[in-house]
């Protein structure tokens, strides 16, 4: 089988290299000086340039005896009980959130479990809009619900 060196180096170095490339022709470098030995093209030819024979099939291979004796059993090693983590792991540029209490204010819980004394609001309270209230389903005001509606005895007559 034939394979033509330098049509495959240049197929991969199309589709592999493309934004090295664009990189390097946006800042006027040069892209040759920037690449390893190994990804240029002489290597490449001259890594195929030995004759590659194939191995065959095991069963002709000829293996001393003392590396045929040997027994390669695999790892003992046993899977961790449980769900499998996530494998999103926050890297070092990214800024970690730690958890506050809205009603104390302090960080490392939550309100839930939270045993301090609320803090006290000094900031202006929001303001709810008279439409957006809550009303009384018998009288229609806001202030109350029909279960402490003082009209209540005179609904139901």
């Amino acid at each position: 089988m034939y394979i033509n060196i330098i049509q495959l180096y240049a197929i991969l170095r199309k589709r592999d290299c493309h934004f090295f490339h664009c990189f390097c022709k946006e800042r006027n470098l040069d892209f040759t000086s920037l690449c390893s030995d190994y990804n240029k093209r002489q290597t490449l030819i001259d890594a195929y340039s030995v004759p590659i024979m194939p191995v065959g099939h095991p069963s002709s291979w000829v293996v001393p005896s003392d590396i045929a004796e040997r027994v390669v059993l695999n790892p003992n090693t046993k899977r961790q009980s449980g769900r499998p983590m996530e494998g999103q792991h926050a890297s070092s540029s990214e800024r970690t959130t730690t958890q506050s209490c809205r009603r104390c204010g302090q960080s490392g819980h939550n309100s839930r479990r939270c045993s301090n004394p609320p803090l006290i609001n000094e900031g202006p309270s929001r303001i709810v809009p008279e439409e957006y209230r809550r009303k009384c389903s018998i009288c229609h005001q806001v202030g109350h619900n029909k279960q402490t509606c003082p009209h209540k005895e005179s609904a139901e007559e």
